[in-house]
């Protein structure tokens, strides 16, 4: 541990030359990080781009892996299982080539039925237009149970928000 319990670095919070950070500091610095980078070009510090991204050069790909990630951690937060593997969301991606975006028109991962989990067996594509077009229970539009709003006793209005 670089500092005792409860004691602030004196650099905490500054910027600039309030750190330290004079220009003939800088241009030292940044000389001996470009040095190091050209001594050490297989440390992947060096290297950024595509054809280090962890799931190859493809820009789509990179698209549907970030989508991916932020569906699995939206069902995290909902307190919705979820037992879908990459490669099957891949595979799953193949069979219905489309566009994924929010318009109507545009595909969604849907679940067949609301009540079970995000399992491969339980997911479809649809546009999103007929997924928001589904048919309800009772007229009344399904919701997630977890941690929503209402739960917590917020109400959500246009522009605002209310608590109650």
């Amino acid at each position: 541990m670089p500092f005792k319990p409860k004691t602030v670095p004196w650099n905490r919070g500054k910027t600039g030359l309030e750190a330290g950070w004079t220009p003939e500091r800088r241009l030292h610095q940044s000389r001996l990080q470009t040095e190091w980078m050209r001594a050490n070009p297989d440390n992947g510090f060096a290297r950024s781009g595509p054809e280090v991204w962890k799931f190859g050069p493809d820009p789509e790909v990179r698209q549907h892996r970030y989508r991916f990630l932020r569906a699995r951690a939206q069902a995290k937060f909902w307190q919705q299982p979820w037992t879908i593997l990459w490669e099957d969301y891949l595979d799953l991606l193949k069979t219905a080539p489309g566009e994924w975006s929010r318009r109507a028109e545009a595909l969604n991962l849907t679940r067949i039925d609301t009540d079970e989990g995000w399992h491969i067996w339980n997911v479809q594509l649809m546009k999103r237009i007929d997924a928001m077009r589904r048919p309800t229970r009772m007229k009344k539009r399904i919701r997630p149970k977890g941690l929503g709003s209402k739960k917590k006793g917020i109400t959500w209005r246009r522009g605002t928000r209310g608590d109650t």
